[in-house]
């Protein structure tokens, strides 16, 4: 067969909704399994089989089909439909003491992402901020420090347990610094308290950091392409006014 017709019956809207399919009922099994009292009941592991089978099947015509073979068995999604399928190969009684890895499953559901047209525009806009973005983790690594050496100095005599060393304080500092405070560590110094205080106040500013600019380039890729399509229909109605 062609591989230009392959590639639109595999991409096409009925095999895509089969894969959909399968990559829902997967996540359903794998979600059932483990809530059974017998992950290794005998319909698990046929449900699997087929799942390993189907899966097994796109990816070897997926990378038939692509002239750049290599290129797209280690792109995001090449490496995706892998995982989606080595797990189910730990069925096997040869792979028996790795039968642990076939947690990686939940992988599958990242397949789903091939088919939500938005991921492109997202990952187009992560790949326009990575360097900010770099330079966020960055920061957020030093502040945790700072933040645990800081709770560390106020709290280290009165909670050695909690925050007896700097690495013991790391935990507080995540969790303040990110706004989520679980209050299973809490200051109980004066001075504890107000760096908390200002601690609290820079995590809010640190989260809204990235998503203010994530916005912002979505934003600008979306008035971008509004603009591309606008372009494409003058140039569409200008051509077919030509051809009258």
């Amino acid at each position: 067969m062609n591989k230009e017709k392959l590639r639109a019956i595999i991409e096409g809207n009925i095999v895509s909704g089969i894969i959909q399919f399968l990559i829902l009922a997967s996540a359903v099994v794998f979600v059932l399994e483990s809530d059974s009292e017998d992950p290794q009941a005998l319909h698990f592991i046929v449900l699997d089989s087929v799942f390993l089978g189907l899966f097994s099947i796109e990816y070897i015509l997926r990378v038939y089909m692509e002239s750049r073979k290599r290129d797209f068995i280690f792109s995001f999604y090449g490496i995706i439909d892998l995982l989606a399928i080595l797990p189910s190969l730990f069925l096997l009684p040869g792979f028996r003491v790795l039968r642990i890895l076939r947690f990686l499953r939940i992988f599958r559901i990242f397949k789903a992402t091939r088919f939500i047209l938005a991921v492109d525009r997202l990952t187009e806009a992560l790949n326009e901020i990575r360097r900010e973005l770099l330079a966020l983790v960055i920061l957020s690594m030093m502040l945790v420090y700072l933040a645990a050496c800081g709770i560390h100095y106020f709290e280290r005599n009165v909670q050695p347990e909690e925050f007896g060393t700097i690495l013991d304080s790391m935990w507080w500092a995540i969790v303040t610094l990110t706004t989520v405070g679980y209050g299973d560590v809490y200051p109980i110094t004066p001075g504890g308290k107000f760096f908390t205080a200002v601690v609290t106040l820079v995590g809010v500013g640190l989260i809204a950091i990235p998503s203010g600019l994530l916005a912002s380039v979505l934003t600008e890729a979306r008035v971008e392409r509004k603009k591309e399509e606008n372009d494409e229909d003058v140039e569409n109605r200008s051509t077919g006014g030509i051809d009258k």
